[in-house]
């Protein structure tokens, strides 16, 4: 589907699940899954439209944030052409010491094309394909993903008091999102600590 001018889609939300649920251990050893962390940041729907970025939040509300000039420089150096959408996270005055980063998660618009019928393996691939020629990743970076070991990979991450906990995902994941509300995801799942530290 083509879209050249601003639209706003609710990004998915992810299913709870708990580390001591089977489920867990199932999916940390199937291969179509893959782990990445959840930072304690703001859900950020990142557009890049008519030349400009716009930063949104996941309630359809722009944000009342100021960029720095790094945060500019780096989206400047995606190069971009068209309309894009990104799903990231916000890293800013959240966390002590930890302010003006981006971390994406996902691309739902490349180029002007809704990615609905991509899987998210090859939503990945778009990402990693832009940020691998930009180079500088202090900034602006793409979360990191494990492929197995999700108990070990938990507990090692969750010692960064920014990381909330793992959202898992199904490479094969296609993209369900709202127009009028968030829907709940089919391909993801959020594992937060046992000590309910963050609200997720």
């Amino acid at each position: 589907m083509r879209i050249d001018s601003f639209k706003y889609f609710y990004p998915e939300r992810p299913r709870l699940l708990h580390i001591e649920q089977p489920l867990f251990e199932q999916l940390s050893r199937d291969p179509n899954w893959v782990a990445e962390p959840k930072y304690n940041g703001s859900r950020l729907q990142l557009h890049y439209v008519n030349g400009a970025w716009q930063f949104w939040n996941r309630h359809e509300q722009p944000m009342v944030y100021t960029p720095s000039r790094e945060v500019l420089e780096a989206l400047a150096g995606l190069n971009l052409e068209g309309y894009w959408l990104f799903d990231g996270e916000l890293r800013h005055k959240k966390t002590r010491g930890i302010s003006h980063k981006i971390v994406l998660y996902d691309v739902f618009i490349s180029e002007g094309e809704l990615l609905l019928g991509q899987p998210f393996g090859d939503r990945r691939g778009v990402l990693e394909t832009l940020l691998h020629y930009r180079g500088d990743y202090h900034v602006l970076s793409l979360a990191p993903q494990y492929a197995e070991n999700f108990r070990q990979v938990f507990g090692l991450l969750t010692q960064d008091e920014e990381i909330e906990g793992l959202v898992i995902k199904n490479l094969q994941g296609q993209l369900q999102l709202g127009r009028s509300q968030a829907v709940e995801s089919r391909w993801m799942w959020k594992v937060r600590e046992p000590s309910g530290r963050y609200q997720f």
